[in-house]
Order: structure tokens, then C-alpha cells, then sequence
């Protein structure tokens, strides 16, 4: 009997780390996202076009394409661990690359650990990663691969903005 992969492996980062390592970060609204069938319809692929509200790394852009693989056409559906789900009308920040495959669209440095959703809670805005179907890499120690926690808080809005601008322009990692 064949054995199923319930996670899928990512580098461990901080923010600070991610941001240096990526060409690419920005803040924005997902806009509108378009689930489509790969050529000869072997496979589905998401498609979330963020307006960029602001590019703390990376050159200004107004909007960016970002693809991930899965998604849901009619009655067949793909699923991906660790793949980020996003929803039009999202407050994002998202740590990019070039798609090689892929003129003018980006994919997610590490997955969904690479998209963070600012999102208000109790009336306060928080930074949120949902980091389900994701188990990180760290090097170094006993336990090669852990498991983490499907969501993690990242403080303020406020203050993980501050962290990757200062990042972004050379700060602190």
C-alpha cells in the first residue's frame, strides 16, 4: 500500500532571513483568483492577481500574478500540502520569485509560508501565516523536519511591516 504525504517540507526562516533570500516582497489586495487547467488538463493551477498597495522589496509594481499549483475546476478538484489558499478582498504581504516556467508571474518562495494575511482581530490588526500542510526544515538540529503549528501569529501588522521594511533595506537578520 502506497504512503501519502501529509506535509510538505519547507526551509525554516525568520522573516528577516526570507526577506533577504527573495527578490520580491509586497503588500496588497488579492483582487481576483482564476483556477485553471494546466495544457492537456493533467493538472490545476491558481492564479491570484494581487493589487500591490505597497513593494517593500523589489521595484514598485501595481499588480503581481501569483500562481500556485491546485485549485478546484467544476467537479475536479487538486489539492496541494502546503499550497497557500488566497481569497479576494485579502490584506496580504507576499515573499516572491519569478515563475521559471512563467512570463510576468511569481510563485511563493516557500509556499504558504510565504504569504502572511493582515487581518483585524478584536480591533487590532495582526500578521497571520496559516501554515497547514507545512512542516519546516532546520539544520542543525537533532530533528531534521518538524511538524508546525496551522497557525501562527506574527504579532502586530504594525510591527511585522516594521521587521520586513528594515529587513528589506538591509537590517537586521
Amino acid at each position: 500500500m502506497p504512503l501519502t504525504a501529509s506535509a510538505t517540507v519547507v526551509l525554516a526562516m525568520s522573516m528577516e532571513e526570507m526577506t533577504a533570500r527573495v527578490p520580491v516582497v509586497v503588500r496588497g489586495t488579492v483582487h481576483r483568483v482564476d483556477p485553471q487547467w494546466t495544457e492537456g488538463r493533467t493538472g490545476i493551477w491558481t492564479y491570484a492577481e494581487v493589487v500591490v498597495k505597497e513593494s517593500l522589496k523589489g521595484g514598485t509594481r501595481t499588480t503581481v500574478l501569483v500562481k500556485q499549483p491546485g485549485g478546484t475546476m467544476g467537479e475536479v478538484s487538486m489539492r496541494v500540502a502546503g499550497a497557500a489558499a488566497f481569497t479576494p478582498g485579502e490584506d496580504v504581504v507576499l515573499f516572491l520569485e519569478p515563475a521559471v516556467d512563467e512570463a510576468n508571474t511569481f510563485v511563493l518562495h516557500s509556499m504558504a509560508a510565504s504569504k502572511v494575511t493582515l487581518q483585524n482581530r478584536r480591533g487590532v490588526q495582526v500578521a497571520l501565516r496559516d501554515l497547514s500542510g507545512l512542516s519546516f526544515a532546520r539544520y542543525g538540529e537533532k530533528n531534521l523536519v518538524q511538524p508546525v503549528d496551522e497557525r501562527e501569529v506574527l504579532g502586530t501588522a504594525e510591527a511585522f511591516l516594521a521587521r520586513v521594511r528594515t529587513a528589506a533595506k538591509g537590517g537586521a537578520r
